[in-house]
């Protein structure tokens, strides 16, 4: 599964078009970050704050793209494969910024 629907644009239209939802969001993302650097933390991880950072950071460059190409009106199977790729074309990016 790519993690990419169709029926997403509708919840996204109701968060975006929302100041607190747009808020929580970004309360939900800096939640995220903050579980992972503990979780990196924990396992004896170098710099987990900067990780934590750059993890979610590589992720949220994906997802946002993805969700605006929905937004825009494209099929999730139109660009489900593409997403999967650059998930994983960011990952691998960190990968080898941090070996």
């Amino acid at each position: 599964m790519s993690g990419v629907a169709d029926r997403f644009p509708a919840f996204w239209r109701i968060v975006i078009d929302s100041p607190g939802l747009r808020a929580r969001a970004r309360e939900g993302v800096e939640e995220v970050e903050t579980a992972l650097a503990g979780a990196f933390a924990e396992a004896g991880v170098p710099e987990p704050d900067l990780l934590a950072a750059l993890t979610v950071g590589a992720y949220r460059s994906v997802y946002v793209a993805t969700a605006r190409r929905l937004l825009a009106g494209e099929r999730a199977e139109e660009i489900a494969e593409d997403h999967r790729a650059r998930i994983a074309a960011a990952f691998d990016a960190l990968d080898r910024a941090l070996a």
